[in-house]
């Protein structure tokens, strides 16, 4: 079941990549290359991954004119026209290059959702642009070095340059209370831009107000200042075409033709060579293989810097392959051993998620089935969208209201002991045996600040949408957006040069299956509420209202949870040596010279959030990094 949904849902983010519009083919042939003889020796700096944080780095690092850049790619440029988007039916599927082939390790088999396209992962997601809480960064500092930088305050500089942001239609602002602060959360003219859809549903609203109820609950001015609640989110979505705002648009095709960047497609890194002299580690050159040529091997040098942008999941597995990692793991692919550095493809999260079921017997409408279900809306909805690109067409995947809910309010009866049972675990007893100590310790830290966690009201633990299943189904989604199970992405032994095992290790600490049965009942509670909500008449119809004790509750999501939210993160810890960490404040790695990370597996621990604008905002923070470190050279 969770397999089906799972490749439903894939297919359903792959789909979105659609609205990246079409362009011609002169878009991409400035500085574009297809084969290892076409490029240089050497560039100043060598990019691995044209994804998300690579390609904003890479336009970042270009700007000046005074560095040389090479992005190397393992997908392809995909111009695919943009169509309408179904938000009641997208069945069609997205053409496999635009994702890897991946399936996880473990006792729950998952695909892992990650872009295979220029543009990654920002190419193919459901376009919610929106951040954590302050508090989810302040953690991030807090297991770091002493006066890191990487906390609120040292980040949201980086939100706000990344993007533009455009207000939402005042009509529908004041009808749906879609309210913003410019001067707390945005002011940057960045090239991604955020905007809202022209149209939502009335149940959305009903849902929105519904949980004024709650005890606790509060409403932010602003989904994207750094506070836990109730509110609505953008998407990164181009108000004037409305069409993708992504990397590609904003970091390639907008600066396509600077002489000095530089993109290599089909091509991905099997090794980082090192040369060692009195002890120091140095990175130095990248060996490279053509995706449908083996035998297609180039090496290619970086004159300043070599960057990893391959993501959560190759990320680490570029690193074990060049003989950076868990010793244990290298041995046993038979992989020479270059540095032992434990935490590399340690610290795996993801977003886990259940369904609940619930018949809305008195639904407002139009909904999205009107779409499907009453001509006279259809054929009104979609003459709007050819005619000025507004109505119900223009709500994308990601752009709408959200429940972003404390463990205190949605669980105000467990959030307490989960809180003390966080607190007193040992942290070795849920990590894989025989786990490095120093991984264990950054573990420990971990739990330390996520017990804290647990008591705060601003730190979100429970996700939902509130504009009900974008994707046609019946379900709720309801979703732990800080797990404390921890995963692994290592060398398959088997065959090293594949795809890496990807265990997310779901339920390994049994404290998660205790929270996912707090967040439940909190929706429960919220479903059967006597404000809003009773207009909508929801029944439950799975589990079913008759599953009323926490064993049987606990049951049915230990069979039901779905790991991922395909929002890996983590597995290149941004965390001190002595605590399992792979990078330094600097993101700089761990005992090596000239070699940084600058993607999604340097988060030390997930935010409460959809990934995609912490990721921008990564890339930003680490561009300025750099050019500040060859500043000084």
């Amino acid at each position: 079941m969770n397999m089906k949904i799972s490749h439903f849902l894939v297919a359903a983010a792959a789909l979105l990549v659609c609205n990246s519009g079409a362009y011609p083919d002169s878009a991409h042939k400035a500085q574009h290359f297809t084969r290892s003889d076409q490029l240089h020796s050497s560039y100043d700096y060598i990019i691995v991954g044209g994804g998300t944080s690579g390609l904003t780095v890479a336009d970042r690092l270009t700007e000046s004119g005074k560095y040389s850049v090479l992005v190397i790619e393992y997908g392809y440029f995909s111009d695919i026209p943009g169509e309408p988007y179904d938000p009641v039916n997208p069945i069609n599927t997205a053409p496999p290059s635009l994702m890897y082939n991946i399936t996880s390790v473990g006792a729950v088999k998952q695909f892992v959702g990650v872009g295979c396209v220029v543009g990654g992962g920002s190419a193919i997601n459901t376009q919610v642009w929106m951040r954590g809480t302050s508090e989810d960064y302040d953690r991030w500092a807090a297991v770091g070095a002493q006066h890191s930088t990487w906390n609120w305050d040292g980040i949201l500089p980086y939100f706000k340059k990344s993007c533009t942001f455009y207000p939402p239609d005042p009509q529908l602002a004041a009808e749906f209370e879609i309210t913003y602060d410019i001067e707390k959360a945005w002011g940057g003219t960045g090239p991604i831009f955020a905007s809202y859809a022209h149209y939502q549903y009335p149940a959305t609203k009903v849902m929105y107000d519904g949980w004024k109820v709650i005890p606790g609950i509060e409403y932010p001015k602003d989904g994207s200042e750094g506070k836990a609640g109730i509110f609505w989110v953008p998407s990164s979505e181009d108000p004037r075409t409305e069409t993708r705002s992504y990397a590609r648009t904003a970091h390639y095709d907008r600066v396509q033709n600077r002489t000095n960047y530089s993109i290599v497609t089909g091509y991905k890194v099997i090794k980082i060579n090192f040369s060692q002299k009195h002890g120091d580690i140095t990175a130095t050159s990248v060996k490279i293989t053509a995706r449908n040529d083996n035998s297609s091997v180039g090496t290619i040098t970086a004159r300043k810097e070599i960057i990893l942008a391959a993501g959560t999941i190759h990320t680490p597995q570029i690193l074990q392959l060049s003989g950076i990692g868990p010793k244990s793991v290298l041995k046993a692919a038979r992989i020479p051993l270059v540095l032992d550095l434990p935490g590399v493809g340690s610290n795996l999260q993801d977003h886990s998620w259940f369904a609940m079921g619930y018949d809305l017997q008195t639904p407002i409408l139009p909904n999205r089935q009107s779409l499907t279900s009453n001509k006279t809306f259809a054929d009104w909805a979609l003459d709007l969208w050819k005619t000025n690109l507004t109505g119900p067409y223009s709500i994308v995947g990601g752009g709408g209201a959200l429940a972003q809910v404390s463990l205190p309010v949605i669980a105000p009866e467990m959030f307490s002991s989960i809180a003390s049972e966080i607190e007193a675990q040992d942290p070795a007893s849920s990590l894989p045996d025989s786990e490095d100590p120093t991984v264990v310790a950054g573990y420990h830290a971990q739990l330390k600040v996520m017990a804290a966690a647990a008591r705060s009201n601003n730190t979100a633990w429970m996700q939902m949408g509130l504009g009900g299943n974008p994707f046609g189904s019946a379900d709720q989604w309801g979703f732990n957006i800080h797990p404390l199970s921890r995963g692994t992405v290592h060398l398959d032994p088997t065959n090293p040069d594949g795809e890496p095992l990807v265990d997310y290790r779901m339920l390994s600490n049994p404290i998660d299956l205790r929270v996912a049965i707090g967040l439940f009942k909190g929706l429960r509670t919220y479903f059967k509420s006597q404000g809003e909500m009773k207009k909508l008449s929801p029944v439950e119809t799975k589990p079913g209202a008759n599953v009323t004790s926490d064993a049987d509750i606990g049951a049915f999501l230990a069979a039901t949870l779905n790991p991922s939210e395909y929002h890996p993160v983590g597995t290149c810890p941004k965390m001190p040596l002595a605590m399992g960490g792979v990078v330094d404040e600097e993101l700089t790695v761990h005992g090596v010279q000239r070699l940084s990370i600058v993607d999604a597996s340097i988060m030390p621990l997930t935010v409460g959030a959809t990934t995609q604008s912490t990721v921008y905002a990564i890339a930003e923070k680490a561009a300025d990094l750099i050019k500040r470190e060859f500043a000084k050279v």
